[in-house]
This record gives structure tokens, C-alpha cells and sequence, in this order.
């Protein structure tokens, strides 16, 4: 898709951000949550009789088989009870099924058993997240960055924490520092995150460059086309936010707010039809415009 020439593509990490702030519904959107859950790390392995059902676990996480997976580790936790290892990674799994209060508690379970594992206090901070938790969030990832200040994704998901906060100085700040541990997919993660911050704080150009730079290291991340669709929104661009909303739901038609959100540029540029459909799917789907949470960024 052919971005409008008057949206300059600029270096976004070195940018300083605005003051200014702009009110808007506060939502992300849509990662790949199996990619965002994997690498937020995988506790250390150690020697104990649930070592194999936890490898086979995590080669079934990879390929995406959390309910095989699930399986496993319960055979794991049977195996050792007082394996962080194996709450660590279903806490994961928990969280790929949307069970997120087990998620939080397995990873609950993984800290009592190892209060030194940054990866489980990762896994805790993103499944408050997930439930608009973000000031529990925000503690678990201090508490992850403090034991272990190298892993991309206790920051990108810190910087999730603070959009929810609507402290996006903050945010950007994370965001820029995972994209300097240069792992190309949490820097995707990051930029999106980053995209969310400027266009809540009224930066629409950089909001959209950012998001395009993020489809540069992934093309299909629906929240970066979600994030820029929005941009372009603001800007009076609503055919391309239209082509932009309509990729986000290609690779994923769970997202209610993007229903929304695509019927409202729908009517902007005269397709009433198309609008009133995508209204009456996202209201079905359980969207309500009054919502403070910070939706799913993934």
C-alpha cells in the first residue's frame, strides 16, 4: 500500500517525542500473541524428572499447539511439583488460551518457586496487561528489568504498561530501548508501541511511520496496520485507513474495535452500507466505544 507522500519517513528512533497530548480511545492491536508470549523467554531449564514433558511442551509451543502443550506441562508439574520451569511456560500456554487469571497465577507459582526468574515476572507483568492490570503490570516488569535489564521484551512490554497509564513519554522511552537490543521482533513490538504513544499524543505522521517501519521487519502484524490506519484516519485519509483496517483483519478477524473503527472511515468516505455492517459486527463481536482499557496489542 502506497503511503501519502506528505507522511515522511523519518529516523523514529531518534526523535524526541512532543509535549502535546491528544484524547483518543486508548487501544493497541494484535500482535502475533504466540510470538509475543514466546520471547518473553523461557525460564532456565534444570535437572529434574520433568525435563522431557517440558521440552516436548516447548516444541509444541512453537508450533503453536497450546492445548497439546498444556497437556504436557500438567505432566510436568506432576512430575516436579517445584518446577519454575514448567509453571513458567504453562503460565504462557494460559495466557495463549486466554485463561489469564491461571496465567497469572502459574506465573505466581513460578516466582515463589524462583523469585529470580525475570522471565516469569515478564510472563505475570503481560497477563495484567492483558487484563488492563497496568500498575501490577508496571511493578512485575521493574521487578523483571531490575533482575535481568538485557531481555527486549520486559521492555516492550513495560512500554504496553505505560500506553495503559497514558504516561506515553514513558512508553516511547521503552520502546526506544528495546529496539536498541536490535531483536528484529521485539523492535517490531516496540515500534508499534511507539506508534500508539505518538498518535495518542497527537504525532500523526511519526504514529504512522513508526507502524510502517514495523510492517518493514514484519508485513503481517495487524496492530501496526491498525495503528497506522488510525493515523491516517486523523490525517483525512480514510480510503487508505479502509485498505489498512481491512489487512488488520485479514490476519485477524477477532477485533472488534477494528470493526468499528473501519465503519467509521467507511462512512467518512460515503460507503453507509459498509459502515452500518462493520457497526453492527463490532457491536456483536461486544465492543462499546466507552471502554478505558487498552485492548490486546497483538
Amino acid at each position: 500500500m502506497q503511503i501519502p507522500q506528505d507522511i515522511r519517513f523519518r529516523r523514529i528512533f531518534k526523535m524526541k517525542s512532543p509535549s502535546g497530548s491528544l484524547y483518543a480511545r486508548s487501544f493497541l492491536s494484535a500482535l502475533s500473541i504466540a510470538a509475543l508470549a514466546s520471547t518473553a523467554g523461557i525460564c532456565a531449564a534444570s535437572a529434574d524428572p520433568s525435563t522431557d514433558a517440558i521440552k516436548n511442551a516447548e516444541n509444541l509451543m512453537k508450533k503453536d499447539k497450546y492445548k497439546d502443550a498444556c497437556g504436557k506441562l500438567d505432566e510436568a508439574i506432576k512430575a516436579n511439583p517445584n518446577s519454575a520451569r514448567a509453571y513458567c511456560n504453562r503460565a504462557l500456554v494460559n495466557d495463549r488460551l486466554g485463561r489469564y487469571s491461571a496465567a497469572i497465577e502459574d506465573a505466581g507459582k513460578a516466582i515463589q518457586l524462583d523469585a529470580k526468574s525475570a522471565a516469569a515476572y515478564v510472563n505475570r507483568g503481560w497477563a495484567y496487561n492483558k487484563t488492563g492490570k497496568y500498575k501490577e503490570a508496571l511493578e512485575d516488569l521493574n521487578r523483571a528489568i531490575e533482575l535481568d535489564a538485557n531481555m527486549p521484551m520486559a521492555y516492550v512490554n513495560r512500554a504496553h504498561a505505560y500506553n495503559g497509564l497514558k504516561q506515553y513519554d514513558k512508553a516511547i522511552a521503552d520502546a526506544d530501548k528495546a529496539a536498541e537490543m536490535k531483536a528484529p521482533h521485539a523492535r517490531a513490538l516496540a515500534l508499534i508501541n511507539k506508534a500508539h504513544a505518538l498518535h495518542m499524543q497527537g504525532n500523526n505522521n511519526d504514529a504512522a511511520d513508526a507502524a510502517t517501519l514495523a510492517l518493514q521487519i514484519n508485513p503481517k502484524l495487524s496492530a501496526a496496520y491498525v495503528n497506522r490506519a488510525r493515523s491516517l484516519a486523523k490525517q483525512g485519509y480514510h480510503d487508505k485507513a479502509v485498505d489498512d483496517y481491512s489487512k488488520a483483519l485479514k490476519y485477524n478477524g477477532r477485533l472488534a474495535h477494528v470493526y468499528h473503527h473501519r465503519g467509521l472511515s467507511y462512512k467518512a468516505v460515503g460507503k453507509d452500507k459498509q459502515a452500518q455492517s462493520d457497526s453492527e459486527t463490532a457491536k456483536k463481536m461486544g465492543f462499546t466505544p466507552s471502554s478505558t482499557k487498552v485492548a490486546d496489542p497483538r
